[in-house]
């Protein structure tokens, strides 16, 4: 009785063995195929971290700050995510219409604005060639905007009120790699809405920063 059990017992591992094996098309025996181990859903390893400055200045004018932001890498080419930002703006040669009661236009104001803005983004990045990739950015600012007062002598001056302003940021950036997955990246943006009271009005923005995971 023991020797067919023992029997038996072989016969089963032999056969469970035998059952890791499967058959080619043409009949020769290979390996079975493993299911995809990859991880399903959220992965933390394809975060998208950085930041960058904000640059641009010309005769009289001067944009700078900073725009810390953070997405997910949703394929090799392709990442998303959102962004926060500070500027400090300035145009010495800013201008403001002056208006009559019944919103005529009379006479044009020049003077040296400063304004500090806050703004909130959406950010999509795709990688066209190599380490170029096109950017797009959508955002909201909160903006110091002009506005004329009168002092009590008469006297016209410039005050300023907070207001939204919105932006469509579109270019091009060129990233380059530096070890791992830090990369140095270079942007020119170009707003599409072209509001006046935008520092991106009739300016490319130029930034530059690190990413980590793009």
């Amino acid at each position: 009785m023991k020797k067919i059990l023992v029997v038996l017992m072989l016969c089963l591992c032999t056969q469970a063995v035998y059952a890791q094996e499967t058959y080619n098309s043409s009949g020769k025996k290979g390996e079975a195929k493993r299911k995809d181990l990859k991880p399903k859903g959220f992965d933390a390893s394809r975060l998208v971290l950085g930041g960058g400055a904000i640059l641009s200045f010309g005769t009289g004018y001067a944009n700078v700050g900073l725009s810390p932001m953070i997405g997910y890498k949703i394929t090799d080419r392709f990442a998303a995510g959102v962004g926060l930002s500070y500027q400090y703006y300035r145009n010495k040669f800013e201008q403001v219409g002056i208006v009559d009661q019944n919103n005529n236009l009379i006479g044009i104001m020049q003077y040296d604005r400063k304004t500090s803005l806050y703004s909130a983004s959406l950010w999509a990045r795709y990688i066209v060639w190599r380490n170029l990739f096109v950017h797009v950015q959508p955002e909201m600012m909160n903006v110091g905007v002009p506005t004329l007062v009168q002092d009590p002598l008469g006297n016209i001056e410039v005050g300023e009120d907070r207001e939204y302003v919105p932006a469509v940021l579109v270019g091009l950036g060129l990233r380059q790699p530096i070890t791992g997955s830090l990369s140095l990246y270079l942007t020119a943006l170009y707003d599409v809405v072209q509001n006046p009271s935008s520092p991106y009005y009739k300016n490319i923005d130029f930034r530059f920063g690190f990413n980590i995971g793009f």
